[in-house]
């Protein structure tokens, strides 16, 4: 096709890498090379056109794993989707949803997908699902426990995440999921104003962001999910308002407000909770 060669054979060679990374930071400014250190998805396959050694279009898929409806189900998500200017509008993006689409086909019914440009993935299938943000207006805030910021700079606190990660058990069974945490720690690394908090007391990290006199729990990885009181009351926060960015069946509390939003997911395929009020992790790129 127009002199260029298709490959799948790169997602983790050091220059199918190199060429993944110059491509997302060429097209969307994001610099995935933190994850040289933080881990990489072994899970990823990468379809790709290239021109000899330059990579100029590329889809990518990665494992879910999720739990939905009270079950565990095994999807595909869909990231690093991006073609250069020079080679748009000749169909390599078509070409290249409709291979990794066929593969993930013969593995599992859903596939996942977070865009702000929906229209692009209607006419493979896919459809927007709405999510919910739940909020609390009467939590208590004073803090009766201990909690300590972590740095991904740190092997110490990289390797407690490591294992934290490794043991963690799914926030919800309604809708959650317990990805590989490559798409956790980088959205970390490249969002300063996100805290993880290692919250000794309770086991567990709280991906957490703090605006004005509002807190938001973004993710929380543990063994045994903690109760929504007792994870608000290990953080030293004295704001009014808290929103969980998580489905919340799992957190013994009833919120306050609910409110839904479009996320930018789409799904391909039989997606249980849809419908319902629930929200998928927000930390990921």
């Amino acid at each position: 096709m127009h002199n260029l060669t298709f490959r799948s054979d790169y997602a983790h060679s050091r220059n199918g890498l190199t060429a993944v990374g110059s491509l997302i930071l060429d097209i969307f400014g994001v610099d995935i090379k933190p994850l040289d250190r933080l881990g990489h998805d072994p899970s990823v396959i990468a379809f790709g056109w290239w021109a000899g050694e330059n990579l100029v279009a590329n889809v990518s898929l990665y494992e879910r794993r999720l739990w939905l409806a009270g079950k565990q189900v095994e999807a595909f998500g869909i990231q690093s989707v991006a073609t250069r200017p020079d080679w748009r509008n000749v169909g390599l993006f078509g070409d290249l949803m409709r291979r990794a689409l066929h593969y993930a086909e013969q593995k599992s019914e859903l596939v996942i997908l977070a865009t702000g440009t929906p229209d692009l993935y209607r006419r493979f299938g896919f459809r927007q699902i709405e999510e919910v943000r739940f909020v609390s207006r009467h939590a208590s805030h004073r803090s009766t426990g201990e909690s300590r910021e972590l740095s991904l700079e740190s092997d110490d606190d990289l390797a407690l995440l490591n294992r934290t990660f490794a043991n963690r058990a799914p926030t919800s069974l309604l809708a959650s999921a317990c990805d590989h945490p490559a798409l956790f720690m980088l959205k970390a690394k490249l969002t300063p104003e996100i805290k993880l908090l290692h919250l000794p007391d309770l086991d567990a990290v709280v991906a957490t962001k703090e605006e004005a006199s509002s807190l938001f729990i973004l993710d929380i990885v543990a063994s045994n999910i903690p109760t929504f009181a007792d994870i608000v009351s290990a953080i030293d926060f004295d704001g009014e308002r808290v929103e969980v960015w998580l489905t919340p069946d799992c957190l013994s509390w009833q919120p306050d407000e609910e409110h839904t939003f479009d996320n930018g997911y789409m799904v391909r395929g039989p997606f249980a909770p849809e419908g319902q009020a629930f929200m998928l992790s927000d930390m990921r790129i």
